[in-house]
Parts: structure tokens; sequence; C-alpha cells
């Protein structure tokens, strides 16, 4: 049988009365918890009567009564202020916000132990602990079947059902679902805990309550994944303990599966080296092909490429992802997808990223070839037009080189010199070239991103113009190294920088 207010305060031995916010004496208990901190709905929520000596209450009238508000508005069921302790002598302004609120102030008797409460209500919910007994005994029923073979998103849904509550497993820095199958967070709730997220570097409770416009919602990251967040919202919420227990399971299950996701990154990452430089035969292509992307056609499938001078970790998370649809390979500077045409819109827009897509491979020996189509269609990307198909390359960029053979001839005349340069002495002042142009120019930016000393470009790009015979106070030289540099990655063997 439920405990309400009326009830804890008609307990005789608990000497108690009602100071004020009469309103809300059918509050129902479901836990008692002493704190003296200035906020405590960081660690009380719905349902929880707060016990406190007065230590936490502020003399301010006006802080009175916001911290009344406050409390109201987590939802706990009430306070209750041991008299004659260290609370204020003036508590008016507190009790005319508790009537105002309807949630109700309770005095107790300075003799009465607080665990006196407690035990208490723990006498009164011993139906509910059975009930909750029985929840943790479904949710690890639940954990055994996704053992066997259950989907992510069927687990959550069978924790839902033993809980009776919504649970979302996120991205924790999108607040996106973690797998694309799960249901997405209410655009009301995530909203709620964009606003109430705290900054980066600040103390972060291991569980967070956030007020919704309607209830409220608990937030806790998961143990075994530092990147993913249980967010949990419905009528009545679970318990501090339960929701470890889901946590445990939840985050066992996504850490098996990242696991999974990983291992087949890395096996794709593995397959298009091969086929790059051609190690397998057409039936072993084939039939790895298969095993990884069952549905896809050589007639349909096409290599996309992307510059990623500085890989992301939300790229990375976004590649674990989308390892069911496509096979990734990050080299160098370069991200190289293998996957059905038709996607990279898609992608693009998921991975924030430019990309150019070779024409149809329809032989796994055509795989070279097809990546530095893809490489020149990277070239020709910009800012409006971020995605770029081979078959496109007839457009608005007629500046730059159209094929392969345009590409080689182009980065021979004007940078063979410097390529030839870097292969004999070791050293890589294209990739200082490519990075001080991208940086327009600036001294300071590049030297940052090569992480070397502003003296120690200057030499380099001194050294530069010695070989290449071109000026950087030249904007004709400059134009034309820039477009040059652009066939740079179509030169050499697929994979491989000149």
């Amino acid at each position: 049988m439920s405990l309400h207010i009326r009830d804890l305060i008609a307990l005789p031995e608990l000497r108690s009365y009602l100071l004020s916010g009469a309103d809300g004496l059918e509050h129902e208990v479901r836990w008692a918890h002493v704190c003296e901190l200035s906020d405590p709905t960081e660690w009380l929520g719905e349902g929880d009567v707060l016990m406190t000596t007065g230590l936490g209450v502020p003399a301010d009238p006006q802080a009175q009564r916001d911290y009344v508000q406050r409390l109201a508005q987590a939802g706990l069921a009430g306070m209750m202020i041991g008299e004659h302790m260290q609370a204020p002598d003036n508590l008016q302004a507190l009790a005319d916000s508790a009537r105002l609120l309807g949630f109700p102030v309770i005095m107790t008797e300075y003799g009465v132990p607080f665990a006196a409460v407690t035990r208490a209500i723990i006498d009164a919910n011993q139906k509910e602990e059975y009930q909750r007994r029985s929840a943790l005994a479904r949710v690890y029923e639940s954990a055994r079947l996704s053992i066997s073979g259950l989907s992510l998103a069927a687990l959550v849904q069978r924790l839902e059902a033993d809980i009776h509550c919504r649970l979302h497993v996120l991205l924790l820095e999108t607040l996106t679902p973690w797998d694309e199958q799960l249901a997405p967070l209410p655009e009301a709730v995530r909203t709620a805990l964009f606003a109430s997220r705290r900054r980066h570097g600040e103390q972060q409770p291991m569980v967070r309550r956030h007020t919704l416009p309607e209830g409220e919602a608990l937030s806790i990251e998961l143990p075994t994944e530092q990147d993913c967040l249980l967010v949990v919202t419905g009528e009545r919420l679970p318990d501090y303990g339960l929701l470890h227990h889901l946590t445990a399971v939840l985050g066992l299950e996504v850490q098996r599966r990242q696991a999974e996701r990983e291992r087949r990154l890395r096996l794709g990452s593995e397959l298009i080296d091969d086929l790059l430089q051609q190690r397998l035969s057409l039936e072993q292509a084939g039939q790895r092909l298969h095993e990884h992307l069952p549905d896809l056609s050589l007639n349909h499938a096409v290599f996309t490429v992307a510059r990623v001078p500085e890989l992301h970790n939300k790229t990375e998370i976004l590649l674990r992802q989308l390892n069911d649809r496509v096979l990734a390979r990050i080299q160098g500077e370069e991200l190289i997808l293998l996957h059905a045409d038709g996607l990279q819109p898609q992608l693009c827009e998921q991975l924030d990223l430019q990309m150019g897509s070779s024409a149809a491979l329809h032989t796994v020996q055509r795989s070279a070839e097809a990546l530095r189509e893809a490489l020149l269609a990277c070239a020709h990307t910009h800012a409006q037009r971020r995605v770029c198909h081979f078959a496109e390359l007839e457009t608005d960029t007629p500046w730059l080189p159209r094929t392969p053979d345009e590409a080689v001839r182009a980065f021979r005349s004007v940078l063979g010199a410097l390529h030839a340069y870097d292969q004999a002495q070791g050293t890589a002042l294209l990739q200082t070239l490519q990075v001080f142009l991208e940086e327009n120019r600036s001294w300071l930016h590049a030297a940052k991103r090569l992480h070397v000393h502003k003296q120690t470009l200057v030499y380099r790009i001194r050294r530069i113009e010695a070989i290449s015979g071109r000026s950087m106070d030249s904007t004709a030289d400059v134009a034309t190294l820039w477009f040059a540099l652009q066939s740079r990655w179509v030169v050499t063997d697929p994979g491989k920088k000149p």
C-alpha cells in the first residue's frame, strides 16, 4: 500500500505537523532522504521527501521562495524540517511559497531521528519492493535473451515493458540514437536535455534529473561506453538501484555490439586495401564482398573519397554506425568508402564531408581505376557542390583536370620536380605546400597545423619556391600550384601519397 504525506503526518511516533502546503497532502511518498545542499534536486526527485535540519534552507526571503519552487518543480513529495535545529528563524517566505505551490512543508520534533521516518516508509512500501524485485528479475531475463541473439532495439523494447518506462540509448554529444533502429528522443525531451547540460569540465552527477514540460527524465552514462547516454522517461521513473541494473545490462550489450562494429570496420578496411592492391582472385574478392555487403551488386558499386585532414571523434563514431552499408578505410588524409551508388547524399549529410564518387565498379579488377576517378571527382567538390560524381566533371569547374591522364600531366608539369625531391630526400614538401595553401598562406595557422615552428615553415616554403620555380608572392603561380595540387591524389598508386 502506497504511503502519502497525509499518512506520514498521521504517524504518532513521528510527532510531526504540517507547516504549509495543505493542497499536497495526497502526494505519494516513495522515499525520504537527508540532504543539506543548497539544491537537493540534483539528488532527489519525484516522490521523494527531503529531510533537512535546515542547514541548506536560505535565510533570504526570495531565496526561500526559489528554493521551494525548485523542489516542487522536481516533483518532490514534500520536505521535512527538524525543529530548533539549523533552519533560519523566519520561514514565512518559504511557507507562503509552499502554500501557493501546494508543496507540503512538515515540521518534525527535535527529538525524532530521521531514521524513524525512513523506517516508516520502508514498512509501508514492502509491496512496492516486491514489485521492484520482480521487475529486476524480468530485466535480467531480457538480458539473457539478448545474448541469445535479440537485437538491441528488441532488447530496449523488452526492458521498457519490464519497467513500464520509455528508454532511449543515445550518442552523448548529439543526443541522436546510438543505433539507427532505435527510436529517436522526442524533441521536447531533447531540448530539455541540451538546456540542462553541464559545461565541459564541470563536475557531473552520476544520475541527472531533467525537468520536462510534462514530468521529468533521468539520464545516466553507460559505464562501458563513454559516448553513450541512457535517458528514461515515464510516469513512474525507476529508482537509483534499478536504474544501475538497467545500465549494466544495456552497457554490456552496447559494448558487445561496439566491438563487433569495430571488427567489421577493420575487416572492411583490409578488404578495400586488398582490392586496390589486386591481392585477391575474382572468386575470393566476390566471396569477401558478399560476406560484408550481401546486397551489393558490382554493377551499382562505387568508390567514394573524402578529404579528412583531421579525423574527428564524431566521424569515427558515424563510420562504426554505417559499416553495415559501406566498407570504409582511412589512408592518410583520405576516407575511402565502397558502397552502393545512391548513398552519397546521405553519407555526405551524416559525415558532413565533401565527397567525390567514381563510375560504377562493374568488376573488382577496376578498383584502382575507380578510386582514381573518385579522387578526381573529389577535387572538383566545393561548398555549393558537396557531392561530385565522375560523370559530372564537364560541369562548373573547367579549369580542373577531367580525366586521370589530364591529372597526371598537370601534376608532373608543375609539381613533378617537387615530388621527385620528396621521394629522394624523404621530405614532405608537397604536404607542407598543401597545408600552407589550404590555410590561405597564413604562416601562423599553417605552422600550428603542421606542428612546426614558423621559421621552419618559412624555410620549407623557400625550398618549395626554389625547386618548383614558382613564387608565393605571385597570384598566377599560387593558382597554378593549387590547381596542380588537386591532381596530386590521382597521380600515384591508390592509397599511396606521391
